[in-house]
């Protein structure tokens, strides 16, 4: 039986090796769309689908025809429609934790990178404040207030994969690690010797708020003015999770006033940073452009990683990241039944 792959992206960086594919009985077929309508007329006939950030609503999953597997290449998964994907016997796959050593290392990165101000003293340098009288003007007016991050509070919203892998690199610091997480388990904390709080008290307390959870709607502008003013004067922030978490017009009054020392931030609200953003103009702001996933490792993860789901599926297996684990009876309904 021969299968077919739509892929609705067209991105350099995910690159597939169609001969690959044609081993296994698939034909690779590259479409990139953008609307709902050019998605259905590109994959009616789809078996498996490759999309990342496309709208795959109920009202494209109800024309898909044959389709198996709808495999999202990123991480953030809520342009696909997972209800009605389960609804009509259709896996959604994505490629869970191929980059969460390299996000935890880029926020442990960012979390030293606040607290020993590296990035003010690079441009001061390059600024050729090296001499004597500049260098007092450096100490004034750049390393206070300088504190070390041994003994200090690392506040995690999300213990995750990721916030698991960036505790024990926390605590190699001899930090504190306190953590909000509704849907992990009291034995994962005690593993990890870590405390559980509410938001309030992780707000409060905390000398680094770091964001690691998986985004929902009710989740959007989690930290705003709000949560701002209860910060301690000298937390920092730290954002390798989703943009959306923060209210980026809140944080850059708070960073004007002094609400809180910094932000550093791998992720903005709007993809496209324009020169003209309001927290380029601020001293005390990192910003990434959205790479903490990036290493040559994750990357060949990444591009590896749909064909193995594909694979597997092939020859009759779940696949290995199933996100909606509810849709089994369905699915085997249309299909037939798998192995593991």
């Amino acid at each position: 039986m021969s299968y077919k792959v739509v892929m609705l992206v067209a991105n350099p960086m995910i690159p597939h090796d169609e001969a690959d594919y044609r081993e296994i009985g698939v034909e690779f077929i590259p479409r990139p769309c953008q609307t709902e309508e050019e998605i259905i007329k590109a994959a009616r006939d789809a078996d498996f689908i490759l999309t990342f950030k496309k709208p795959v609503t109920r009202k494209v999953i109800e024309q898909l025809e044959r389709c198996r597997l709808i495999y999202n290449i990123g991480t953030g998964y809520e342009t696909i429609d997972m209800e009605a994907a389960t609804e009509h016997g259709i896996c959604v796959s994505y490629p869970d934790a191929y980059c969460s050593e390299e996000v935890a290392e880029h926020a442990m990165a960012l979390i030293l990178a606040c607290a020993r101000k590296l990035v003010r003293l690079d441009r001061a340098v390059r600024d050729g404040k090296w001499e004597s009288y500049e260098k007092r003007e450096i100490r004034l007016n750049i390393l206070p207030p300088m504190l070390p991050i041994r003994g200090k509070t690392l506040g995690l919203i999300g213990l995750g994969r990721i916030a698991r892998k960036l505790v024990p690199k926390a605590k190699g610091f001899e930090m504190r690690v306190l953590a909000l997480d509704p849907y992990v388990p009291a034995s994962v904390f005690d593993e990890y010797g870590v405390a559980a709080v509410p938001l309030d008290y992780l707000i409060e307390n905390s000398d680094f708020v770091s964001v690691h959870a998986a985004f929902t709607s009710d989740a959007r502008h989690m930290l705003g003015a709000e949560q701002f003013q209860r910060m301690k004067p000298t937390a920092y922030v730290i954002n390798c999770a989703r943009g959306e978490f923060i209210d980026e017009a809140a944080l850059y009054q708070a960073l004007s006033r002094g609400e809180i020392a910094g932000a550093a931030l791998d992720v903005i609200q709007e993809e496209r940073m324009l020169p003209d953003h309001p927290l380029l103009k601020l001293d005390n702001v990192i910003i990434t452009p959205h790479t903490a996933y990036y290493s040559e490792e994750s990357l060949a993860r990444m591009r590896r990683r749909p064909f193995e789901e594909i694979e597997r599926m092939v020859n009759g297996q779940w696949p290995q990241w199933l996100l909606n684990t509810e849709v089994k009876n369905k699915f085997e309904q249309r299909w037939g039944k798998q192995s593991a």
